[in-house]
């Protein structure tokens, strides 16, 4: 008994870094009792990293379409204001100056009431 309770301390003793640093894992059948773990492991880390690199790559697509995004509102916004400063009468009366045509002055547009009852 005395010899077992020796070997116990001194394999308490060694710990788990001259374990694995000694070379002692792949001769013992830890790793033959636990393969398909290990392969379930080794399989999920592929699944994780290509799952990664797909959420990495759709960031980068978001991001681009949201620079275009922006990119296009923006330029709504320019002609949006080129047209309605084009629209105004006191721009439309002086095209028209421009371009030698004679036309008579604009009135102020009607007034209508409604009768409240």
């Amino acid at each position: 008994m005395s010899e077992k309770k020796r070997k116990a301390e001194k394999k308490r003793k060694e710990g788990i870094f001259s374990f694995l640093l000694g070379g002692r894992l792949f001769t013992s059948n830890i790793l033959t009792k636990n393969a398909m773990l290990l392969g379930l492991i080794v399989v999920y880390c592929f699944f994780y990293v290509s799952n990664r690199y797909q959420h990495e790559k759709e960031l980068v697509r978001i991001d681009k379409l949201t620079k275009r995004r922006n990119e296009i509102r923006n330029n709504l916004l320019v002609v949006k204001s080129e047209f309605a400063r084009e629209r105004r009468n006191s721009a439309i009366e002086d095209k028209l100056k421009e371009n030698n045509i004679e036309v008579q002055p604009l009135s102020t547009p009607y007034i209508i009431y409604k009768d409240k009852q």
